[in-house]
């Protein structure tokens, strides 16, 4: 949508006139995507009088709601409902400096300090010839000391040049490289915010290649390499760092492979193509997982990508034979790792357990036939793994492929494919069956019969007996009594059989 179609006199009639005042401008990110031909649902608004009061005023006459960003700042958000079911966000601000030039001027990047008079979009205001920079496809600061005065910005250029493939300005390299020592000073929530901008980008690898290449990735990193007391767990720094970007690279070609809408072209070799036809049927389950948001903003699509950059090395095979020899990095040490890192940037208590989850969950090992073993396996794969297991049956798909030279055998491949379908068939298709099965008997019925006390027994003979429902198939309540009385007899030894 061009900003002509979406700044209709309709819209308008809720913006001030040059003449009532007060002054109002878009800018930023939606005037530099009007030029890319891209759509934005974002806009931002600069305000020469009280942003706050303009933007409660616009809420209440576009039916949305209105939130405090910065009231010492003088920001506010705008959140309305647009006419296809989309969600526009408006944030108005109050102006930087005693003029409009002076708020543009000390912006981050000259692409985005372009504006426009909402009322009149034929005379682009431009001070730092960003729309030049745009055309030449450059990424440039506003000013020299743009990114030393707010360090965030160098991570936001590599986004922005990785997202829109633009190269940057010499001067610019240089000071985002210098900006490194300068993130220890910065909150650690908004560079969080930034790197998790950069893992739902559709190629995220090209942004955490782009950080090495600046000397950022060890910082922003750093957990990987060493433990918390500061040993190095690992070997080759370089080959680490190059293998998890190409798992990263392979999991993101997966994605899109099983994007709902998807280039067909993306399938052509044999690889993918397999990808499509066998695991096509779950495109809309799968994309419904990975938006899920673990916390606000930060999606299991984000988290799948970290756990696979933290479990690189890590020996996890999706095939019907194992190579047991230890690979890299112990998995004690990612998890320690990992919750070091989920720690240093204030994760949620949700976030850290998915993520430990991703690290210890193992793939079974699934024969050719569905049911019966296959389906108690599963069953206890997902019991360890729970949320996490579709984003673990994929990051040991792009593992797999990641440490390949060339094509991967044609049998191999289609059998780790194969047991990838039953994972996800269990996970979207036959949940109440596999997963989240109810036990045929409840704990009072079991304490009952058998004349037992409550106590921790309990719970893991109703556990058994679940595992026995799945294995065996069983259906009917004295088949669960019967499963129950020789449970009781054995001891452990039922249980032993299962496995």
């Amino acid at each position: 949508m061009t900003l002509q179609k979406f700044l209709t006199p309709a819209l308008l009639e809720f913006f001030p006139s040059p003449v009532d005042g007060p002054q109002i401008w878009l800018v930023g990110g939606a005037v530099r995507d009007h030029f890319l031909q891209r759509q934005s649902f974002d806009l931002d608004f600069v305000v020469d009088g009280d942003a706050l009061r303009l933007a409660r005023r616009i809420a209440d006459g576009l039916g949305g709601k209105y939130y405090d960003l910065d009231t010492e700042r003088g920001a506010g958000r705008v959140l309305a409902p647009g006419s296809n079911g989309e969600e526009w966000v408006f944030d108005f601000t109050r102006m930087r400096g005693s003029s409009l030039q002076d708020d543009l001027w000390s912006r981050d990047f000259t692409i985005n300090a372009l504006a426009f008079d909402p009322h009149n979009l034929d005379i682009l205001i431009d001070p730092t010839s960003g729309l030049k920079d745009l055309n030449d496809a450059l990424l440039r600061e506003c000013k020299p000391e743009a990114i030393q005065t707010d360090p965030v910005r160098a991570l936001r250029a590599v986004r922005i040049a990785s997202e829109l493939e633009f190269r940057i300005e010499p001067n610019t390299i240089q000071q985002i490289k210098a900006a490194g020592s300068l993130l220890a000073h910065v909150s650690v929530e908004r560079l969080r915010d930034e790197l998790f901008r950069m893992l739902e980008h559709h190629q995220p690898a090209r942004s955490l290649r782009l950080l090495d290449h600046l000397g950022l990735f060890d910082t922003l990193f750093n957990e990987l390499y060493y433990h918390p007391g500061g040993e190095s767990h690992i070997g080759d720094k370089r080959e680490f760092a190059r293998q998890a970007f190409t798992v990263i690279s392979t999991l993101s070609e997966l994605f899109q492979v099983l994007a709902p809408r998807h280039d067909p072209d993306a399938a052509a070799n044999s690889t993918l193509g397999l990808i499509a036809i066998r695991l096509g049927r779950f495109r809309e389950a799968l994309t419904g997982y990975l938006d899920e948001e673990l916390s606000s903003g930060r999606t299991q699509r984000a988290w799948v990508l970290l756990g696979s950059l933290f479990s690189t090395n890590v020996n996890r095979d999706l095939s019907g034979d194992y190579d047991e020899s230890p690979v890299g990095v112990d998995r004690g040490n990612k998890t320690l790792a990992a919750s070091a890192w989920s720690d240093r940037y204030h994760m949620s208590r949700k976030e850290k357990d998915w993520l430990e989850r991703f690290l210890v969950g193992d793939i079974p090992q699934l024969s050719a036939d569905v049911g019966g073993k296959n389906d108690f396996q599963i069953h206890r794969f997902y019991q360890r793994a729970e949320g996490a297991g579709v984003g673990i049956v994929f990051g040991a798909l792009a593992s797999f492929l990641a440490g390949t030279d060339g094509a991967p055998a044609e049998d191999d491949w289609e059998s780790r494919v194969t047991i990838a379908r039953q994972l996800l068939e269990a996970y979207f298709n036959r949940r109440d069956e596999i997963i989240d099965v109810d036990p045929l008997l409840s704990g009072e019925e079991i304490i009952s019969e058998f004349n037992l006390k409550q106590g921790p027994l309990i719970g893991e003979l109703l556990q058994r007996l679940i595992e026995l429902q799945i294995a065996e198939k069983l259906d009917e309540r004295d088949q669960a009594l019967h499963a129950v009385r020789t449970i009781l007899t054995n001891g452990s030894k039922t249980r032993g059989d299962l496995t």
